[in-house]
């Protein structure tokens, strides 16, 4: 289990140096908008949209609603990926 959480930080991480502009931003799973600068509520749109293309699926409003950190975001990926 914990494997595949590391496998799907992994995997978005390119995503937040994307949307964030920055190769060197450090994203683990405690990174939040209030440890990110530049993570707003646009650059939230794009981290979303940019995961539901890369791991192929796709978020409810009410499930984004309650994400808090990277660490949230990777157990939603990862059940949804079963």
């Amino acid at each position: 289990m914990k494997n595949e959480k590391k496998e799907i930080l992994e995997k978005i991480q390119p995503i937040f140096f994307k949307v964030f502009g920055n190769e060197n931003i450090k994203i683990d799973y405690d990174s939040s908008p209030e440890t990110i600068e530049q993570w707003d509520s646009l650059a939230q749109i794009n981290l979303i949209v940019g995961i539901e293309k890369l791991m192929k699926i796709k978020f409810s409003v009410s499930e984004l609603a309650n994400l808090k950190n990277v660490g949230e975001i990777v157990g939603l990926i990862s059940t949804k990926k079963k």
